[in-house]
């Protein structure tokens, strides 16, 4: 199998770099190519905290995660050293958070744009300096961003879902320049003055800038009728009480969140009907939530797209949502393979853990398990033995459970964690 390594003095080891800049004239194309193949990458993006892939890491899905918002999970804040992106996504990575480039002529500092592949170093000067990451698959339906050809929300405008959308590729053609937009709740957009084509052998997009919730009367001088890339991030899950996302509706980011602690009063309890799931993103949905420890109702394990619930068990049933990407390092929930907290063991950060991810405890071995505080964690029996079942759940808050009972005491398959 082969994977593009390539190595640059001046950005470090990355595999699967940016095409170089156009040595004159008109940009050259983007070259129509089957997306490079990424071993072992399950999950949109996994950051790491040391170089080539080691240390603590996190899992990410399709968004827009800013540290000063806790965004980066294990890894945290000026400590991603190394990445590794698969097929069908790009990650934009930047020094600054949307709160420090407020104000500042150079917006979210240095950026890097990565293709899919293994990155043992960030390089461009962001090792140990990432605040931002932006992961984008390919185009969505939706109306999460409207980008306008004029100042003040006026002249052309464009409607885009969550996604990346570059002028290289006719994306923005409808639009002779982006230079207002409105950003609906949910949904941040990261705006930039250079994509793939004009990028530097190091994938430095230029000047890049963070648009929130609200209207935008002007994308700013240095972007100003210069926009070449647009990356748009929406919740991880959108829930409806109504057919297709329609009726009173909440965004969920990742964690696990319940009906019985206040998390749902949105949307409401035992009212969801449909539900989206943002590229990269998976969340399991579990009737008669209750004050933990408890034995959670039917629960089903939903993959990305939209879900639509009518005529099935958990439509207007649903009372407790866990969402996560994939697994990360960490403390959070300690499993032990024996009764009393004794036995082999393995540690686990906020995320999903499939059977693969259980690591030392292993598959269908976990007996006895400690929660830290503040920690939420659902178990189930199976991971998805056919589309969406996960057999029997439980759930579980902060402190220390000797033993389990008969559904899942050797039987655990699935954890979702919560911080």
């Amino acid at each position: 199998m082969w994977i593009r390594r390539s190595l640059l003095a001046a950005a470090g080891t990355a595999y699967a770099l940016l095409p170089l800049t156009a040595a004159a004239g008109a940009p050259a194309p983007v070259p129509v190519a089957p997306e490079p193949t990424v071993p072992d990458a399950v999950y949109p993006l996994v950051a790491y905290a040391e170089p080539e892939l080691g240390g603590a890491s996190q899992a990410f899905g399709a968004g827009v995660f800013d540290a000063d918002s806790g965004g980066l999970g294990a890894v945290g804040a000026d400590a991603v050293s190394s990445l590794r992106v698969a097929a069908g996504f790009r990650v934009l990575a930047c020094d600054r958070t949307a709160a420090q480039s407020v104000g500042a002529v150079d917006g979210l500092g240095s950026c890097r744009y990565f293709d899919a592949g293994w990155y043992d170093r960030v390089g461009g000067g962001l090792d140990d300096h990432i605040s931002l990451l932006t992961v984008v698959a390919a185009k969505e339906t939706g109306q999460g961003v409207t980008v306008y050809g004029e100042p003040s929300l006026s002249g052309g405008k464009l409607r885009l879902g969550p996604g990346r959308y570059e002028a290289a590729a006719g994306d923005l053609d409808r639009l002779d320049a982006v230079r207002s937009l409105a950003v609906a709740d949910g949904h941040q957009a990261v705006l930039c003055d250079s994509d793939r084509s004009t990028a530097t052998a190091g994938g430095n997009p230029g000047l890049c800038q963070v648009f929130g919730p609200g209207e935008h009367p002007s994308v700013g001088a240095g972007l100003d009728g210069a926009v070449s890339l647009i990356a748009v991030g929406g919740p991880a899950v959108t829930a409806a009480d109504g057919p297709a996302l329609a009726g009173a509706a909440q965004s969920f980011g990742p964690g696990v969140h319940q009906a019985a602690t206040g998390n749902l009063t949105q949307v409401g309890n035992d009212t969801i009907s449909s539900l989206r799931v943002a590229a990269g993103h998976r969340v399991l949905a579990c009737a008669d939530d209750h004050v933990a420890p408890a034995t959670l109702g039917e629960c089903t394990l939903f993959g990305s797209g939209v879900h639509e619930l009518a005529g099935t068990a958990l439509d207007g049933g649903i009372s407790l949502l866990a969402v996560s990407a994939g697994p990360s390092t960490g403390q959070v929930l300690t499993a032990y393979a024996d009764g009393g907290l004794t036995g082999p063991s393995g540690a686990f950060g906020p995320g999903m853990f499939a059977a693969a991810d259980l690591g030392p405890v292993g598959n269908d071995a976990i007996s006895s398990l400690r929660l830290a505080d503040g920690g939420r964690a659902v178990l189930c029996e199976h991971e998805d033995t056919a589309p969406g079942e996960v057999g029997a759940c439980r759930l579980f808050t902060a402190g220390d459970y000797a033993t389990l009972d008969k559904a899942l005491d050797d039987q655990t398959s699935l954890i979702f964690v919560a911080a």
